[in-house]
């Protein structure tokens, strides 16, 4: 068993001599300094890496990002410099530190990226060591009293200082408005040019099939939460728009409720429909997260609403052809008596 460690040991040790002799060999390596080993929390300092690499070899610089580890950021980076030292080149880049930790921290290891060439996909790396830097607490002296605040001096403005400012906000409120004039008379024509050319759907059949289209796309249970609330309200936003001439598309939720509940629909419908509301407003711009059984009881809320208030639309609809119908049989009736008393007259 020695004999079979001894040659085992003799093997390894060739291979490690074979890549030491390979690594001298194209004399490649990285190392790091800093401009200083000790600073204050938040205090800038520099760090220098150097990689001697051959003149024919390319370096892939981006690695770094905003932090060099969860201690230390990275405020800054320099541009990278080249020095020629015969057949190889030094390559530098300086980053600016800053860590707010206090104590030793450790700059760890960065590995160096490179290839043969720009075409050449096989890389390596080499690392820089590891180095400290001590980061020392900001003292405050409690020693000394408390100096006043100085409020600001005023300065007084002059009309010709102000001119330049007048001006451009005159010609900047006419750009704004002649571009609102414009976008506008550019929709009304579009929306014109729609009408004219498409046959327009009930609100309701439009409602149904997008209801339908949101329950089929599983929307919340992919962990879109915020997208199927957005499609849900926008949905019945469109529908109270073309079913009862509600802005409700332009209106806050707040608005929408207003105009609901001057229809003569169920008050219980439209409590759930005022918490479906609230609750969408919450995940799109509170980041809440509701639960199942949250999401389901909002599609229903909406749904039922959407049924609710067309059947609502409809009995207004045949009250109104009811009583117009009764409206037009008392003028007819009235039309012979008041024939009659023109003719005796």
């Amino acid at each position: 068993m020695r004999w079979k460690s001894y040659i085992l040991s003799i093997i390894l040790a060739m291979i490690m001599t074979t890549k030491l002799n390979n690594c001298f060999a194209q004399n490649i390596y990285a190392n790091g300094s800093i401009d200083r080993d000790s600073v204050f929390a938040g205090q800038p300092f520099n760090y220098k890496i150097d990689v001697n690499i051959p003149n024919s070899y390319v370096i892939d610089w981006d690695i770094f990002k905003d932090t060099l580890s969860k201690n230390i950021e990275i405020i800054k980076r320099s541009e990278i410099s080249s020095t020629p030292i015969n057949n190889n080149v030094i390559v530098s880049q300086t980053l600016t530190l800053a860590s707010f930790d206090t104590g030793y921290i450790e700059i760890p290891p960065i590995g160096i990226k490179y290839s043969k060439s720009a075409n050449d996909t096989a890389t390596e790396k080499c690392f820089t060591e590891y180095m400290y830097v001590y980061v020392e607490p900001v003292s405050i002296d409690t020693t000394t009293a408390y100096k006043p605040i100085k409020m600001p001096i005023k300065q007084n403005i002059t009309f010709i200082e102000t001119t330049p400012f007048i001006g451009g906000a005159i010609i900047l409120a006419a750009l704004v408005l002649l571009t609102i004039h414009l976008i506008r008379r550019a929709k009304n024509k579009e929306k014109k040019e729609e009408e004219d050319i498409a046959p327009s759907i009930p609100a309701i059949i439009t409602a149904r099939e997008k209801l339908s289209q949101l329950k089929d796309s599983n929307l919340w249970q992919s962990g879109k939460s915020k997208e199927y609330y957005t499609d849900l309200t926008d949905i019945v936003r469109e529908y109270l728009e073309g079913q009862f001439s509600i802005d409700a598309v332009e209106m806050t939720s707040d608005d929408i409720l207003m105009e609901v509940k001057k229809l003569d629909i169920d008050k219980t419908i439209i409590s759930k429909f005022e918490n479906t509301l609230i609750t969408a407003d919450l995940v799109k711009f509170a980041k809440a997260n509701p639960n199942p059984k949250e999401n389901e009881t909002a599609f229903n809320n909406i749904n039922t609403f959407v049924e609710e208030s067309y059947i609502f639309h409809q009995e207004m609809e045949r009250r109104r052809v009811e009583e117009a119908k009764i409206r037009k049989h008392e003028a007819e009736k009235e039309e012979p008596a008041n024939q009659e008393m023109e003719e005796s007259k």
